[in-house]
């Protein structure tokens, strides 16, 4: 139901003056620029972050914190003018869906490697969790390989100064490590006759994408949601990582050592969902487990003091680690996308002009 209609040009401006005290970013006409909307100020203004800098802004649009905008630079004398193209891309309800739909199977994922895509396989063991020892570099492996960065890196490579043939020896050596090159360098030389057998490797690529939209819509929140393989007797499944390295607009988060808040949650084969969310300051750690009934938790409870013995036995000071009887909305699967999606209940049509 819409309860008002509001009417607005679409200008943004800053006053120069009102950014003495401060070093304005630099701006080009028809520049276009990406802001975030940190809070709305008396008289029609906004305060704006853009290039990592904070700046005053006089507007007549409806903008809403946390909203993120493309703007147009389409003038600077005494003030800079900017005109809204559109805001940055949000989720849609059906890519946040399919999110929680990939990790609420309760069958392990269908091995991918059927579509004989080179590589995949090998790079879904890589990456698993394994258990029986520590592994340092697993969340490094897992940034690196699952197609999270792969445009990043892709980029590097491209605007090197390599010449061509080395440049392709370095996108070939890429698309080799990295899971999402791999499935797209497979489905865009792919004989169109054998396309159906890869719909199953297209979708996974497609899921990718939206942990990668997920992710940098709440990059300025320090919060990260990472899927996992597990590798179990039927094949690959997936639990989640959410990684909270705290919100970077906040002063308190821009330097020095910081709580890093890291919470994992996956189906296991015969305790059920286990959720683990661990708070770690240089080396002391606290946590606490989450899981499905009294007898379980019982059980991994019995466990605590051997995971004690090895985070010390790796120089973490451990405080306390709990177990408990989880309610059953902290350990479904969508609980941690949920944290990082918030919905859009606005009651008044916007038109800019």
């Amino acid at each position: 139901m819409i309860s008002g209609i509001h009417v607005s040009s679409s200008e943004i401006v800053i006053n120069k003056d009102d950014g003495k005290k401060k070093v304005l970013p630099e701006f080009n006409k028809n520049q276009i620029i990406q802001a975030k909307i940190l809070k709305l100020l008396p008289e029609g203004k906004a305060l704006l972050l853009v290039d990592g800098q904070k700046v005053i802004a006089k507007t007549a649009l409806l903008l809403k914190p946390g909203e993120e905008v493309q703007l147009k630079v389409i003038a600077q004398k005494d003030a800079i003018i900017l005109k809204l193209i559109e805001p940055v891309q949000k989720m849609t309800p059906q890519q946040i869906s399919s999110l929680v739909r990939f990790f609420s199977k309760n069958e392990s994922t269908p091995d991918i490697s059927q579509a004989k895509i080179a590589k995949v396989k090998d790079l879904l063991y890589s990456m698993a969790l394994k258990s029986d020892k520590p592994d340092a570099a697993f969340l490094p492996r897992l940034i690196d390989k699952s197609g999270m960065v792969w445009e990043k890196k892709a980029a590097q490579v491209l605007l090197s100064n390599l010449s061509s043939q080395n440049m392709k020896s370095g996108l070939d050596n890429l698309l080799n490590q990295d899971l999402k090159g791999n499935i797209l360098k497979e489905l865009l030389t792919a004989d169109p006759g054998k396309f159906e057998a890869l719909k199953m490797a297209a979708s996974f690529s497609e899921t990718i994408e939206n942990f990668q939209l997920l992710n940098h819509q709440n990059s300025d929140s320090g919060r990260f949601l990472l899927p996992f393989p597990i590798l179990g007797e039927q094949g690959f499944s997936f639990g989640q990582l959410l990684i909270d390295t705290g919100d970077k607009s906040k002063n308190d988060n821009k330097e020095g050592d910081k709580v890093i808040h890291i919470s994992f949650l996956l189906n296991m084969t015969r305790l059920g969902p286990l959720r683990a969310d661990f708070s770690i300051f240089k080396k002391e750690i606290t946590g606490r487990f989450l899981l499905n009934d009294d007898d379980t938790c019982q059980y991994v409870k019995s466990k605590i003091p051997e995971l004690k013995t090895g985070l010390e036995s790796i120089e973490y000071h451990v405080r306390q680690i709990d177990c408990m009887t989880a309610k059953k909305e902290d350990i479904q699967q969508s609980c941690f996308i949920e944290t990082l999606v918030k919905a859009n209940d606005d009651q008044v049509l916007n038109i800019v002009i």
